[in-house]
């Protein structure tokens, strides 16, 4: 038995030590992704190195890449976490509303236009465009996000509507994708030019139109 609990006790302080390490990890990915965020948002994609992240996380170049080892690494991790804390905020806000496919569409809809009141959100995915349109790595992460966020608002779609079935529904996801992210372009700056809050209603009516409508 004393054996037995001895080896226990080792096992559980092996645990513990390494839970730490893995928490201290995930702490450091994280400073690494908020540094390069701001990197983004303050100085642009041409400010971008991993040299920069770096001295913005307060850690050495070499220290960094032992997470990400390239620029493009950090991107796509950026995306991953931008995409998960959204789906987080927007499964919270539709687990509040009404039961109905409806109203889940509309609430997170609505929740999307919410998180782009927020300045630095579309200051960031402007930052990640311009990035894109010149770095192939970056332009693949760029469309795996939004082919994923386009497939949440497919299957939302179908779960309104199950006649639209998979391919129209897909398309239309791709209209709604387009309409949510094409308001980005008209908020610049502290004040956004769309703050008509009649903009917040609207929009889930059209997405809840394209929904139900069949056609021919």
């Amino acid at each position: 038995m004393a054996i037995r609990a001895k080896g226990t006790a080792a096992a559980n302080r092996q645990v513990r030590a390494g839970r730490a390490v893995l928490e201290k990890g995930l702490r450091r990915s994280e400073e690494i992704l908020d540094a390069a965020a701001t990197l983004l948002v303050d100085d642009g994609y041409a400010q971008l190195s991993t040299r920069k992240i770096a001295a913005r996380a307060g850690i050495r170049p070499g220290n960094l890449q032992y997470y990400y080892r390239t620029k493009q690494d950090v991107v796509r991790a950026l995306l991953d976490r931008y995409l998960a804390e959204s789906m987080r905020a927007i499964e919270q806000r539709v687990a509040a509303s009404e039961g109905t496919p409806e109203a889940r569409l509309r609430s997170g809809i609505e929740g999307i236009v919410a998180d782009q009141q927020v300045g630095r959100s579309c200051e960031f995915f402007r930052e990640i465009w311009a990035l894109a349109a010149r770095d192939r790595a970056v332009a693949r992460a760029v469309r795996d996000f939004y082919a994923r966020y386009r497939d949440g608002v497919a299957q939302a779609l179908l779960a309104v509507n199950p006649a639209l079935g998979a391919a129209r529904a897909d398309r239309r996801a791709a209209l709604v994708v387009a309409m949510l992210e094409g308001l980005t372009v008209f908020r610049f700056g502290r004040r956004a030019d769309l703050e008509d809050p009649a903009l917040a209603r609207e929009l889930p009516r059209l997405v809840l139109q394209l929904a139900k409508e069949i056609g021919p």
